[in-house]
């Protein structure tokens, strides 16, 4: 006897799939803006790649509905918080330097308190608007160079650096779509979209 035949994206559609809810970590800057630079180019290129973004404050428990399934959440807090309620997890809080002499102060002693923490942080440096190369002798890569070779020196480990940039005549920038893409493959996922409260786990 024939059956009938059954489109096997049906089994599939009946269990409602969709994309992971994932909250990426940014350690908040105590001096300067650099932090909050990193969370406005990461929202842009969220919304370049058509990804529902938001910021999101507070202790995990208190996100309420700051959060859409599906979506991005930028949990941006300072050091001590991300170190308390995200030590036992594994992922990469991202910490953000720009060619301010602030920032670096900044990115290395945040580094220091998330790796001390059992975290493994991200530096992601900020080049100026159309700077691609990221010119060798430029104030960034300075920066950059100060920062591995402290880190190497006190805490005998260095971190990744990935560098976002930003164009304000582009909609997307393919290094820099590259660069999120990364960044959010090191972002954590709610098992429970929506739920509160819920445990988180690894990308």
């Amino acid at each position: 006897m024939l059956e009938a035949v059954r489109d096997q994206a049906a089994g599939l559609l009946a269990w409602k799939l969709q994309p992971p809810t994932r909250v990426l970590a940014v350690a908040a800057a105590e001096r300067g803006a650099a932090s909050l630079e990193l969370l406005w180019r990461l929202r842009e290129g969220c919304r370049a790649l058509e990804l529902p973004c938001a910021v999101i404050e507070g202790p995990p428990e208190c996100w309420g509905d700051g959060l859409e399934p599906g979506g991005v959440g930028l949990w941006h807090a300072p050091v001590s918080a991300l170190w308390r309620d995200w030590r036992n997890v594994p992922g990469r809080p991202l910490v953000a330097l720009t060619a301010d002499p602030a920032a670096l102060v900044d990115a290395y002693r945040a580094i220091k308190a998330l790796s001390g923490g059992g975290l493994h942080p991200v530096v992601v440096a900020l080049p100026d608007e159309g700077d691609e190369t990221m010119a060798p002798h430029g104030a960034l890569q300075a920066a950059l160079a100060a920062l591995r070779r402290t880190c190497h020196q006190h805490l005998r480990a260095v971190p990744p650096v990935w560098t976002l940039g930003y164009h304000a005549q582009r909609s997307a920038d393919p290094a820099g779509e590259g660069t999120l893409l990364r960044v959010l493959e090191a972002a954590w996922t709610l098992e429970a979209p929506g739920a509160m409260g819920g445990r988180l786990r690894p990308c």
